[in-house]
């Protein structure tokens, strides 16, 4: 990307960068490769989940973040019992200024024991460096129900 890119052309690449970044979750569970879950993400980025009631049901601290190494190993383990299919984005918004873009999502996510499918939605913000290729910080805010659910196939 050019030195000093037009707000047109972040726009364009903190798209791509949202895009990819949810198609990582469907990408590397059909793929099993778990690596995939970072592809959009820099090296140091954290990652934070909301609601503290969605913390606490899992057995985290409210106020923790997780590493790229961690959220790798979780989605390893998510990967062999759950796969994640037809991820869309809904509601983006991008502001080029701020480095930030934020939507919401759903996902169908099929057990892989039993063959059952469910909904899962969240809401995501991101925030991304200066040319908008790599994600620095997510914030994940997760439907209660179906990540309790999630968490239960590994049970």
């Amino acid at each position: 990307m050019a030195a000093n890119p037009s707000p047109s052309e972040i726009r364009k690449s903190i798209k791509a960068t949202a895009e990819t970044f949810l198609a990582s979750f469907e990408d590397g569970s059909t793929q099993n490769d778990p690596a995939i879950i970072n592809r959009t993400l820099a090296p140091d980025c954290a990652r934070h989940i909301l609601p503290s009631s969605v913390s606490e049901v899992l057995g985290l601290p409210a106020d923790f973040s997780i590493d790229n190494a961690t959220f790798q190993g979780v989605f390893a383990k998510d990967i062999k019992v759950l796969k994640f299919r037809n991820g869309v984005i809904s509601n983006l918004v991008i502001d080029t200024e701020a480095r930030l873009a934020a939507f919401t999502s759903v996902f169908d996510v099929v057990v892989v024991s039993s063959g059952e499918t469910f909904p899962s939605e969240a809401s995501f913000t991101l925030y991304f460096n200066e040319d908008g290729s790599k994600i620095t910080k997510v914030i994940e805010f997760l439907e209660k129900d179906s990540t309790v659910k999630m968490a239960n196939v590994h049970k």
